[in-house]
């Protein structure tokens, strides 16, 4: 993919792939122009890079504007948002993995089966050597056609991980939560395909309707509403990578239509539902999209 963004350039081009063939691992490689992500969390670590342009991001309460040679790095449940900071767009290069396959990998490092997953002080971080090394790791990963290569990019991405994360792989610190926003949370994940209404997350918690919102945004970043529709997302992630056409997942995901899931897929996600059912399979995609109504 193209890493010097340039007038000439004004759709999204996007190209996600499962490089290890299962579920723990998703790369990306993208150049977005358009796409403006609304606020939301992912179940995985992100970790990326910037190699072009510039990106505007919202991540723990900071806007940041991340230029080229920038590490991006995401705790699971690290809330965030962001577009184009230049007219160019910006390119990105990405990891997407699961708690387990982090463990995973950073366990071997160990000569272990697991280790603890680790925790990341900022969300971006200047480091030019770190992610062109990164980069390097990106491009085999997800693109090479040897599987050796391939595993062998992946057991260096472990080391960068642990630079990322201070060389520790810690826990992160950090008080308990409160026990009626786990309620909340839990309650949320128990019924992804159901419409919640506000009132019954405000009687679960025992709070009036505003300060159970209140609560709810302290401890996960989110809204509720905003919570329930990323679950919704995943939840159409998985049906569509299990081969289950966009129409379905929408319905077991309890939106409205199709329409309505594929708005949201997209806001989060940064493809539609068929392009991203249709990733892994050596393709890149580009995205059109009409300018906004006034």
């Amino acid at each position: 993919m193209d890493d010097t963004p340039g007038p000439a350039h004004r759709s999204d081009r996007v190209s996600l792939r499962r490089p290890l063939g299962h579920r723990g691992l998703e790369t990306l490689a993208a150049h977005y122009v358009r796409q403006s992500f609304k606020p939301h969390a992912h179940a995985e670590y992100l970790v990326g890079v910037i190699t072009g342009g510039a990106h505007s991001v919202w991540c723990r309460g900071e806007r940041h504007s991340v230029l080229p040679g920038t590490l991006m790095t995401m705790r699971p449940g690290d809330v965030h948002h962001g577009n184009a900071a230049v007219e160019a767009g910006w390119v990105q290069r990405m990891f997407y993995v699961d708690e387990r396959t982090m463990a995973e990998i950073l366990g071997d490092r160990r000569d272990a089966s697991t280790a603890p997953l680790p925790d990341f002080d900022r969300c971006n971080r200047r480091d030019a050597g770190l992610a062109a090394r990164l980069e390097r790791i990106h491009d085999r990963v997800h693109a090479s056609r040897l599987a050796l290569s391939r595993d062998a990019a992946w057991v260096a991405f472990a080391d960068v991980v642990s630079l990322l994360a201070g060389g520790t792989g810690d826990e992160p610190p950090g008080s308990a939560p409160d026990a009626r926003a786990r309620r909340l949370v839990d309650y949320l994940h128990a019924h992804v395909g159901d419409d919640v209404g506000l009132d019954t997350l405000a009687s679960l918690a025992g709070l009036r309707r505003r300060q159970t919102i209140d609560l709810f945004r302290r401890h996960t970043g989110l809204p509720p509403h905003a919570y329930h529709i990323g679950l919704k997302v995943r939840l159409v992630q998985d049906r569509l990578r299990a081969g289950e056409a966009p129409a379905a997942a929408a319905a077991e995901a309890g939106f409205a239509d199709q329409s309505h899931m594929s708005r949201h897929f997209a806001a989060i996600v940064g493809l539609t539902p068929a392009a991203y059912q249709q990733a892994g399979r050596d393709r890149t995609f580009v995205l059109e999209r009409r300018a906004a109504a006034p």
